[in-house]
């Protein structure tokens, strides 16, 4: 097992943990549970994601890296032309009605 990312976020741990799933890498989660065992945070113990195959270092080093330095696209929030709810920019459909943007 090696590690290939902390963080002390779970979400953002499963969230590398599932890319790199998506990309064929074996993958294994540590430190999962064990995390939120104090207030005072600890680098050592943070959930971390670990590859299962150390020829799959590299390659989930770039995925990990490209994920992170993807820039977020803004967009504008619209108008639902169902119900009238104004909703964020990065959905495609209404929060409210859940009819797809038009």
């Amino acid at each position: 097992m090696f590690e290939v990312y902390r963080h002390h976020d779970t979400a953002r741990v499963g969230l590398i943990d599932g890319i790199l799933k998506d990309s064929g890498i074996e993958t294994f989660l540590k430190n999962w549970a064990g995390s939120n065992i104090t207030e005072v945070p600890i680098p050592a113990i943070y959930p971390s994601v670990c590859v299962l195959n150390e020829a799959d270092i590299p390659i989930a080093n770039n995925v990990i890296t490209e994920f992170l330095e993807t820039k977020k696209v803004e967009a504008d929030n619209w108008i639902c032309g169902s119900c009238g709810e104004e909703v964020d920019g990065f959905l495609s459909e209404c929060w409210s009605c859940q009819n797809a943007k038009i």
